[in-house]
């Protein structure tokens, strides 16, 4: 087990820099001069003087040659520094520091929402296939597929908050709520929602995934076999089927995790929710490259990161996957 965590890890590591590599030649060759821009959101720090502009593109590095300029990126990025932003006067990483806990509480709930609506309607779906439920899951399936998360969002705004005025518009929190409860109680409902949405438009899909691979186990000969002997449905579907099916559900719920993160570019910014989601939007639309490349960095890391906690439950639900084996 940890000789294969060990490898997999290695091998992100190439992956990783060539990542890293990709993301920098494309915010480098966005068009337009970074000082210009600088200079645009504040004019009056950065007045139209050639001396300072020069002095300026001498720190910042601005004409060196590419390949310089991503070594030099790279050395900052792994001692910490992440630079400043231009948009926020202040260190990126600090601004990230700020935000991750809101977008990690937002994509966790919306994550184990997802999982515990999909996962019984889907085994649901595939032990009753043809039936009414089965059809009735598949409709709203494609149509979840098919219909943008923003739609949604506006949507549960219009009956949830405008019309019901169950839940808040947008936003974190109240202010001036005091006391533990009545905090955890009024975080909640400005949770609820964001999450809601972010969570059940990828139930669609989850849906799908598992009723398909869950019907590939049932048709198997061992679990005719168990219900032949007369092994009592639900044991039959959990401890036989299940188990078994579970790796490319695995596989699609786990690789899912950077949607999350990704979706929550649109739900944060729909719901004016303070996370990474819109701080990666407001660093594009202000062209803040220092925190726009962070922001992009930090996806990618999820995304690998992800890939490796896919490859360890591998292992946890059949320990006959390994490196050395073949076919591993």
């Amino acid at each position: 087990m940890k000789v294969y965590f060990l490898k997999r890890f290695l091998e992100l590591i190439p992956i990783f820099f060539a990542i890293s590599i990709i993301i920098f030649v494309i915010m480098n060759s966005m068009p337009g001069d970074p000082l210009l821009q600088m200079r645009m959101q504040n004019p009056r720090a950065m007045a139209n003087d050639p001396q300072r502009m020069k002095e300026l593109r001498e720190y910042y590095r601005l004409d060196d040659p590419l390949p310089l300029k991503y070594f030099t990126w790279l050395k900052s990025v792994l001692t910490g520094d992440l630079g400043y932003s231009s948009m926020y006067k202040t260190p990126v990483i600090d601004l990230i520091a700020s935000r991750l806990p809101n977008t990690l509480i937002l994509t966790i709930t919306a994550w184990l929402i997802g999982l515990v609506v999909a996962l019984p309607i889907g085994i649901l779906s595939a032990v009753k296939k043809y039936s009414t439920f089965d059809y009735t899951t598949t409709v709203f399936a494609f149509i979840g597929i098919s219909l943008p998360s923003f739609w949604f969002a506006l949507i549960a705004i219009i009956i949830f908050s405008v019309n019901l005025k169950w839940l808040p518009v947008s936003g974190m929190a109240t202010y001036g709520v005091t006391g533990f409860w009545n905090i955890f109680v009024d975080r909640l409902r400005y949770l609820i929602l964001p999450a809601a949405i972010l969570g059940l438009v990828q139930v669609a899909s989850w849906v799908r995934y598992i009723r398909t691979s869950l019907l590939e186990v049932l048709d198997q000969d061992y679990v005719r076999t168990a219900y032949a002997k007369g092994v009592p449905d639900r044991k039959v579907i959990i401890k036989h089927a299940l188990k078994n099916a579970m790796i490319p559900i695995i596989t699609i719920i786990a690789l899912d995790i950077p949607y999350f993160f990704g979706g929550a570019l649109i739900i944060e910014t729909v719901f004016s929710w303070p996370g990474m989601g819109r701080l990666m939007y407001q660093a594009v639309i202000s062209s803040d490259y220092n925190l726009a490349i962070s922001c992009l960095m930090f996806l990618a890391i999820i995304t690998l990161i992800s890939n490796l906690i896919a490859d360890l439950l591998y292992v946890l639900v059949d320990p006959r996957i390994r490196m050395g084996r073949k076919g591993a």
